[in-house]
């Protein structure tokens, strides 16, 4: 009876284990990896990131204060047009990052960040922002954020301007993984309920 509280016990703990895990954000610090000699293909935190004139076509750097609004550590295209991809290992729900473009004092206009996200190969979603010049900055940058979207497990990241495609780079990016089913909830409550009842038997027995 002892054995079976003890492994109703180990499996609610596990259970809740995986719900502190799904309900948590994953964050993507560009600032631990090794500055100007980083660059894509790359792996971070289980998020796989590639670009579309690989290899070599984003580069994790500093800032500089070019995007006052981006933290001090970016991924980059490095003034050269190319889309982001990043396939995650596990499907995600939300994702958050700041932007900015390399649109040169608004030499052109209708800035624009997109977002295109995928389940497998499938689009199930497409997001835009508008990058704006902001604190004085002679390029223009935006925050981009989606919660509680269809699952997907790989985004694009593109910037275009009215001259086409643009370069861009992007900081503190941060991914929302699809929560627990309600499925596991059940399960949660099921053992508990079977740990009360073993405990009660194990009383009754001692009587």
């Amino acid at each position: 009876m002892f054995q079976r509280v003890h492994l109703l016990s180990a499996g609610i703990a596990f259970a809740l284990s995986l719900a502190a895990v799904s309900a948590n954000a994953t964050t993507y610090d560009f600032s631990s990896l090794p500055q100007g000699t980083t660059v894509t293909p790359l792996t971070l935190n289980g998020a796989t990131f590639t670009a579309s004139n690989d290899p070599g076509g984003f580069t994790v750097g500093a800032n500089g204060g070019v995007w006052s609004t981006l933290g001090s550590s970016v991924l980059s295209s490095a003034g050269v047009a190319a889309t982001l991809n990043i396939a995650f290992s596990t499907a995600q729900t939300g994702i958050s990052f700041d932007a900015g473009t390399g649109d040169f004092a608004g030499f052109n206009t209708n800035d624009s960040v997109t977002v295109s996200e995928f389940n497998g190969t499938t689009l199930v979603g497409t997001q835009s922002i508008v990058p704006t010049y902001q604190n004085g900055d002679l390029f223009p940058s935006g925050f981009f954020s989606l919660a509680a979207g269809a699952a997907f497990n790989s985004v694009t990241i593109a910037a275009a301007d009215s001259a086409g495609s643009e370069s861009f780079a992007i900081a503190e990016l941060a991914t929302t993984p699809v929560p627990l089913p309600a499925a596991i909830w059940m399960l949660l409550s099921g053992l508990g309920g079977a740990i009360g009842l073993s405990r009660r038997r194990i009383k009754s027995a001692a009587v």
